[in-house]
């Protein structure tokens, strides 16, 4: 070859070189990409499935907020075609005052919506206009739900009200009765005080005069006051009892309301089974306190007569309604024993005979729906990591599995020859889908995510399992960092979930951030499901009965053995973290092994004991170990079964976050964690985080949520060895 052919041919290659298109980087996941995430949080479509409104949750700057950050939701609507379109020139999208859309069987869109000055009321939107016309001037409380009859031509409107909003009102208390069940007010068995004084409030005035005086306090904040078993909210505390009733109205004329229910009892769902007559769940009828009342009743309801029968309860379990068929000829109704550790039951009764027919399948029902046709019934499970959507053959009784157990389906729609759903992936958090009704074939239809995931490196779960000593199968995922090998060791991060009857997987969006900001620090991600968790049937559910740590914490460590086994992991770097019941887990672990560098505890229970008084789910404490503290024989379950008992073995350095207004499990439950190991000199962290409740990882504050990662991580590379 000459010299000239060699220049040319070297001239060529770099051409060649210079003209290829460039391979885009792929960009690791952030932790200020959390911001950028939308969730669908619910799918509404019409009957004749014309288009679809969804309602997009996302985070927007506000500087009115700690952090500049808060969440907003907006509806959308776009129209549904036989190729449903991205476009975004036919995405419709609504005013923020919209609440709620919904539309009648007639296929009229109408959206619950606040006005400025205006209270929460129903309105005609067939436009992108609200309509002036509303029943703001009939129904002086705001509007909660709303139900349509098969006609399109009435509708039931749900409100809530306070104790003493029902005692005055004229509407749901004709007669000015007072309960008939004790306000448990000591010294006022005849619920005398119950309503508000007349008296002339006087600090320095006799009995009656004080005790207007005091509750001007009350009602000035200076003081609360309650005799509610159950005072203790999500955030707060409060003595306010609040009862869920309905009105009917007709849809042409917003001059008038009738209501349907009455009386000091609460009524959740309510749906039309005919033009004449509803059916509705109500709290049994008692003469306990609400707060006491744990089983509830199906009703039908006369409009015209207002008059009640009850179809369905035992005073044992509470029957909901979950779903009436367009027909009104059929209803889906679940039943439960209140506060027992099983799944339920879900059985669809026709509603002439009321003759049932139990649906039998070893996974949760939520979120059930009939279809087009009255054989039709479809429902939600959590089901090996993923939520998946279930068909019913009312005929046989037979369940059909329509979609993966690798993803997890948020809401949905099925038509007759199509199919609407919001769904996450280990991919993408959150998209909205057309498919076939058999869910056989779908294609995406927004792209709230897809467009600031392009090039974003995103890592892909791989399940394994494992029979445990009991004979139960135990699924766990791993998340792999690109760069780990057997000569180049990474570190792994063990997240334990919550519940503990929850479940993680590739379906859940909760963690879906979390999880790939690990994996671009270089940590690989164990995540499963242990026994007691939910999506494995009611045996898998029921195993960690009076054993919430040794079991569950042998699964976890066979998984964390198991990985590595692999020869990618570094196990002078493995680290454990997990949030309420995974908090208890976590620090179970770390007082009875340690092989962890170190560990991250949020928002968790570790004294069962205190944890009747601390927490606002003290009622789990008879579900799981079989009754109170001061029950013969509990004491010394509950002390056996607290991570706390074991706390002088902690040697492990801890992280300890907790929400200040966190009433799921009361930050008493970490003051005491840290105190203790605090005074026993261990090497232990404690964050607080202000105004914070239960939900702080989930949908709390977002500044908040984005510091707890930031901490959890700068905590472990504290302790990290040198792997890299």
């Amino acid at each position: 070859m000459t010299s000239t052919t060699l220049s040319n041919t070297f001239l060529a290659f770099i051409g060649f070189i210079i003209w290829q298109p460039a391979i885009a980087q792929q960009s690791d996941i952030r932790i200020s990409d959390l911001k950028k995430i939308k969730q669908i949080t619910d799918v509404q479509v019409p009957m004749n499935g014309s288009e679809v409104s969804y309602a997009v949750k996302d985070i927007v700057a506000d500087s009115s907020v700690i952090g500049g950050f808060t969440y907003r939701t907006q509806w959308f609507t776009q129209a549904l075609k036989p190729q449903a379109t991205t476009n975004k020139q036919s995405i419709a999208t609504h005013d923020k005052l919209i609440e709620q859309i919904a539309y009648a069987p007639d296929g009229k869109r109408w959206a619950i919506a606040k006005r400025v000055g205006k209270d929460k009321q129903l309105y005609a939107y067939n436009t992108n206009f609200l309509d002036t016309l509303s029943f703001s001037k009939i129904i002086p409380y705001q509007v909660q739900q709303v139900r349509f009859s098969a006609d399109g031509k009435k509708a039931l409107l749900a409100v809530r009200l306070t104790l003493q909003d029902l005692i005055t009102s004229k509407n749901f208390n004709p007669t000015d009765a007072i309960p008939a069940w004790s306000f448990e007010k000591p010294g006022d068995a005849a619920n005398k005080t119950i309503r508000k004084s007349t008296a002339q409030a006087d600090a320095d005035g006799d009995a009656q005069q004080v005790a207007a005086y005091l509750q001007q306090n009350e009602e000035k904040s200076i003081a609360k006051l309650t005799n509610k078993l159950q005072f203790q909210t999500e955030s707060s505390t409060t003595g306010t009892l609040y009862f869920t009733h309905w009105y009917t109205v007709d849809l042409t004329d917003t001059t008038s309301a009738r209501p349907l229910t009455t009386g000091f009892r609460s009524y959740p769902r309510a749906e039309f089974i005919a033009a004449d007559q509803v059916i509705a769940s109500v709290d049994r009828d008692t003469l306990a306190h609400p707060d006491r009342i744990n089983s509830s009743d199906i009703v039908l309801i006369n409009i015209n007569s207002g008059t009640q029968e009850r179809v369905l309860g035992d005073g044992v379990h509470r029957y909901q309604l979950e779903a009436v068929a367009t027909s009104g000829k059929k209803v889906a109704i679940s039943q439960v024993a209140q506060n027992s550790l099983t799944l339920g039951q879900l059985w669809v009764y026709d509603t002439k005979s009321w003759q049932g027919k139990g649906i039998v399948h070893d996974r949760n029902q939520a979120q059930v729906q009939f279809g087009q046709k009255d054989d039709e019934l479809y429902f939600l499970s959590s089901s090996n990591g993923g939520k998946v959507i279930n068909q019913v053959d009312l005929s046989s009784g037979k369940v059909l599995v329509l979609t993966s157990v690798d993803e997890g389906i948020n809401d949905y729609w099925v038509g007759k020859k199509q199919a609407v759903f919001s769904k996450t992936t280990y991919a993408n958090p959150s998209e909205l889908f057309i498919s076939t009704s058999d869910f056989s074939k779908s294609e995406a239809i927004t792209q709230i995510n897809a467009d600031w995931l392009a090039g974003k490196s995103i890592a892909k779960p791989e399940k394994f399992t494992f029979t445990n000593e009991l004979g139960l199968e135990v699924e766990y995922w791993l998340l792999k960092p690109a760069a780990a090998s057997t000569s180049h060791k990474s570190p792994l991060l063990v997240q334990i979930h919550g519940g503990p009857a929850s479940m993680f997987g590739p379906g859940d969006a909760s963690m879906w951030h979390e999880y790939q900001y690990f994996i671009a620090k270089g940590y690989g991600v164990l995540y499963g499901n242990p026994r007691g968790s939910n999506g494995y049937g009611e045996a898998f559910l029921q195993s960690n009965y009076r054993d919430w740590g040794l079991g569950p914490s042998k699964d976890v460590l066979t998984a964390v053995d198991k990985v590595v086994s692999q020869g990618w992991v570094n196990s002078n770097n493995l680290y454990v973290t997990g949030g309420s019941y995974g908090a208890f887990l976590t620090t179970w672990i770390i007082a009875h092994d340690h092989r962890f560098r170190a560990a991250s505890s949020q928002r968790g229970v570790y004294d069962l004991y205190t944890f009747f008084g601390s927490g606002n789910v003290w009622p789990m404490l008879k579900r799981y170990f079989g009754g109170f503290p001061w029950e013969n024989g509990i004491k010394q379950i509950l002390e056996e079964q607290s991570p706390i008992t074991y706390a002088t073995d902690i040697q492990t350095p801890l992280l300890i976050f907790h929400g200040e207004n966190d009433n799921r499990t009361g930050p008493t439950q970490s003051d005491y964690l840290y105190k203790q190991l605090k005074y026993l000199d261990r090497e232990v962290e404690y964050v607080r985080h202000p105004d914070a409740d239960h939900e702080i990882t989930r949908s709390g504050n977002v500044a908040q949520r984005i510091d707890q990662m930031l901490r959890t991580y700068e905590f472990f590379e504290r302790f990290r060895d040198s792997d890299r």
